[in-house]
């Protein structure tokens, strides 16, 4: 017969307790701490929007222009 391997487990941390620090000053709302965590996570996406955005506001004029001249 084969021999058995022991498996061997993992060894076991202690969990150490966590302490919330609160900042100084006046608490903000939780609408508050969203919405500055939506302008941080998404920033680079109102850059993107802005820059669609005027493009193709660009390519709208450039297209009523060319319908003037070519009409």
């Amino acid at each position: 017969m084969a021999k058995r391997k022991k498996k061997r487990r993992a060894a076991v941390t202690a969990v150490s307790d966590q302490v919330n620090v609160v900042e100084a000053g006046q608490p903000k709302s939780k609408q508050e701490k969203t919405a500055d965590k939506f302008r941080v996570e998404y920033a680079y996406v109102i850059k993107d929007l802005r820059t669609i955005f005027i493009l193709a506001g660009i390519m709208f004029a450039l297209l009523i222009i060319l319908n003037l001249f070519l009409n």
